[in-house]
């Protein structure tokens, strides 16, 4: 059987701080099963104490006894490879907000420049990342009112708002019906803070 021996009680008291404290996951799992490898737990008790294989176990005992303290830690540059590089990111952001509804078009256009092949819910992710959420698309208003008649109008009602206010008139709010000949508003990706919009086209 495979255990950690001859560990000190200051490699004890570190191991259990960085069991407790570390804010990486994977160095307070690591640093658990080194302790509990020095207090007699065997490889098939640790297996099923960690969502690891044996051979997994093995190498972090290992690397224990190789590294010490260092081999808690993921080397530099271990693990999958970004994607895109930050300059890629910034160019599928502008694509995004070219084809909002319309991923595969990105897609395309990733390999037209960059040769690579990624999977629509590869381009969700980035996107994600660059602060793009999937929401319904807006109405609004055809066109823009007349300045002057509008703050006309704004007066007005603030005048109302005032003698509401004092007691000399009792405001109600009413709002004119209408049929909007663009029934269906589509989803599409859009960048927080930034809504898309649709001209609304009322009945005659």
């Amino acid at each position: 059987m495979r255990f950690i021996e001859n560990l000190t009680f200051e490699s004890q008291r570190l191991l259990r701080r960085l069991h407790k404290q570390s804010r990486h996951h994977r160095v307070r799992m690591r640093a658990h099963c080194i302790l509990l490898s020095a207090n007699g737990h065997t490889t098939t008790e640790l297996i099923k104490i960690f969502p690891v294989n044996r051979l997994t176990i093995y190498n972090w005992l290992d690397t224990w006894e190789r590294s010490r303290f260092a081999g808690l830690y993921d080397r530099k540059g271990k693990g999958r490879k970004p994607a895109f590089t930050f300059k890629e990111k910034l160019q599928i952001k502008q694509w995004a907000k070219q084809f909002p509804k319309n991923l595969k078009k990105v897609g395309a256009l990733i390999y037209q420049h960059w040769g690579k092949t990624v999977s629509q819910k590869t381009i969700e992710r980035v996107i994600k990342c660059l602060s793009f959420t999937w929401r319904r698309i807006r109405h609004r208003p055809k066109g823009e009112p007349n300045k002057d008649i509008y703050q006309q109008k704004k007066q007005a009602l603030e005048d109302l708002r005032k003698d509401h206010q004092a007691g000399i008139i009792d405001l109600r709010y009413f709002d004119e019906s209408g049929f909007c000949l663009t029934p269906y508003l589509p989803y599409a990706w859009q960048e927080k803070g930034t809504t898309i919009s649709l001209p609304t086209q009322k009945s005659p």
